[in-house]
């Protein structure tokens, strides 16, 4: 059986560079990552634990900003 290649999900931004880009908070994104409104990457701990790191791709920080964006 022929294994399987990972989706190429290009560039991971840590938490703190994706809040950076988006101007949010690291609390807020942190939440919109738990309710399913961004994707994310978790590594070091089970999903529903705390601890860890997230990892966010790039173009998912791009498609938040795109869907959210609004002029004044």
């Amino acid at each position: 059986m022929a294994m399987q290649t990972p989706k190429d999900i290009g560039a991971l931004l840590t938490t703190k560079e994706a809040a950076a880009r988006m101007r949010v908070s690291v609390d807020y994104l942190v939440t919109i990552a738990l309710r399913g409104e961004i994707a994310s990457i978790k590594l070091g701990t089970r999903p529903g634990k705390r601890g860890g790191r997230r990892l966010f791709p790039e173009a998912e920080v791009n498609g938040w900003l795109a869907r959210n964006l609004r002029t004044a």
